[in-house]
């Protein structure tokens, strides 16, 4: 099988397995977003974010560095088992002396007995990291689509079954946790590893080398996707915050599904391609423009039907919502195009790239951000977002542009060009709107605003992106044929 049928392979079962998975859980998070209560949000958006910070350490980057290596040994392989067993001691242990300091930083004691449950995190991490660069590494992706699908189904149920019982926050964090441990379990499963640790690393200073750069991306993002929550939880209200937390979860539910899934096909895909001794640069094009044409309709959309999606999806207690999911959304593709270079640069042996470029977009952000929620609230926030977010992709594509030796011009159209198709949607949507919101129903509102921005943006495209829509066609019909050919 080469690397293209192998691509197409791995994206067949992770769409497929995706969608249902996703589907799974908008559903039961529009339940349960009706059943909780804005603050439980807010304790579970703070605990998160402490958690989140910390376990960005626990896995090391030391996946993606055996992901990435033409070789290693059982040696290395043993040494990093050590390695993963040392960091996460070490991580259960600072998050236990340190929780009472963050609660005090929170001002919200519930935070304590939530931040010593997700504890179980550091756990599953070190079970499930070698199995998961084993699997990954021979592209093995229908065993972990399916994994993930029946890990967010136990999740979903878990969550749910306690949000009904009245567990408040609790069911947010035990379905959590109840995805993590059956995650790890899977995994192992389809891969043990069955090795003792070693606790000497020389052998593996290089695969460590490269997981420490990698950490450090993971950090420098961290840090800037998660800056806005701990600037609202010092400033705002709980509930003000859940708010805030609640149209963050509905902005990014498309991207922290799209993307994630785009990235763990490119990584070894790029690093087969660049180990071959190939150029990578037509692929990362062409990856690049299948997100942009993807994700311009869907984000553009979301935050073009806004008004009309949350109070019927959420509700009227959570319109405060409205605002920021209108505006967030709109510099989501930026984002997503942003995180699609850096298994680019990984695999072309630049990590160190990366890492700079989440520098330089978090010394931009971080200030403005700041500044929006100190003197604007929520809605200052989402326009600090929405400001900053263009300036730091000029910045970033031009590095990419530069070091991974992409045409500039062709780069520059590939964004501009959805762009422009979305933003005509975007404007007829909201056209529709202002003409005949107060003579229809909401629901009847919403379908035609979805049926107008569906016929506008496949119109506009089809004159200005004509080339993305046939590669985008190309996979899907790729996709179906390798369904037929496999029988599913």
């Amino acid at each position: 099988m080469n690397i293209t049928t192998k691509v197409v392979h791995s994206l067949k079962w992770m769409t497929f397995t995706k969608f249902l998975a996703q589907l799974l859980r908008w559903s039961v998070t529009f339940v349960v977003i009706r059943l909780l209560m804005p603050e439980d949000y807010g304790i579970y958006a703070m605990a998160d974010v402490v958690m989140y910070f910390f376990a960005l350490f626990s896995g090391a980057g030391l996946a993606s560095a055996l992901i990435q290596a033409r070789h290693f040994s059982n040696v290395q392989m043993r040494q990093i088992f050590g390695l993963l067993i040392v960091i996460n001691s070490v991580l259960t242990l600072a998050v236990v002396l340190l929780a009472p300091w963050i609660a005090d930083f929170y001002q919200e004691e519930r935070i304590v007995p939530v931040l010593y449950a997700l504890l179980i995190g550091f756990l599953t991490v070190t079970v499930e990291t070698l199995p998961t660069a084993m699997l990954e590494r021979k592209m093995r992706f229908k065993a972990l689509s399916l994994i993930e699908l029946a890990s967010a189904t136990v999740s979903a149920i878990v969550t749910l079954l306690l949000a009904i019982s009245g567990f408040g926050v609790w069911s947010l964090v035990f379905g959590h946790l109840s995805e993590l441990l059956m995650r790890a379990a899977l995994k192992f499963a389809a891969h043990p590893v069955m090795i003792l640790p070693q606790f000497r690393f020389g052998e593996s200073l290089h695969l460590i080398t490269f997981g420490g750069i990698k950490t450090l991306t993971f950090l420098a993002w961290f840090v800037l996707v998660s800056i806005d929550t701990v600037i609202g939880g010092r400033l705002w209200d709980t509930e003000t915050l859940g708010v805030y937390a609640v149209a963050l979860q509905l902005s990014y539910i498309p991207m922290n599904k799209l993307v994630p899934l785009v990235k763990r096909v490119a990584l070894p895909a790029y690093a087969k391609i660049h180990q071959a001794d190939n150029d990578i640069a037509p692929y990362i094009m062409k990856a690049n423009g299948l997100i942009l044409i993807t994700a311009f309709p869907i984000f553009f959309g979301f935050a073009a039907t806004a008004s009309s999606l949350v109070p019927l999806l959420l509700g009227e207690k959570w319109l405060a919502v409205i605002l920021p999911a209108s505006l967030i959304p709109l510099i989501l593709p930026l984002r997503a195009s942003q995180e699609l270079m850096d298994p680019a640069f990984e695999a072309s042996g630049r990590p160190l790239e990366a890492f700079k470029n989440w520098l330089i977009v978090l010394a931009v952000l971080a200030p403005m951000l700041y500044v929006g929620a100190l003197y604007g609230g929520i809605a200052g926030m989402s326009w600090a977002w929405v400001v900053g977010i263009p300036i730091t992709y000029v910045i970033t594509s031009w590095r990419a542009v530069k070091y991974l030796r992409l045409p500039g011009r062709s780069y520059i159209s590939s964004v501009l060009r959805p762009l422009c198709a979305a933003a005509i949607m975007f404007a007829a949507i909201h056209l529709l709107r202002h003409m005949i919101a107060d003579a229809v129903p909401l629901a009847l509102l919403l379908f035609l605003e979805v049926m107008l921005g569906i016929t506008v943006f496949l119109t506009m495209a089809w004159l200005l992106c004509r080339q993305e829509l046939f590669h985008l066609l190309e996979l899907t019909k790729q996709l179906s044929a390798r369904r037929q050919q496999t029988g599913g």
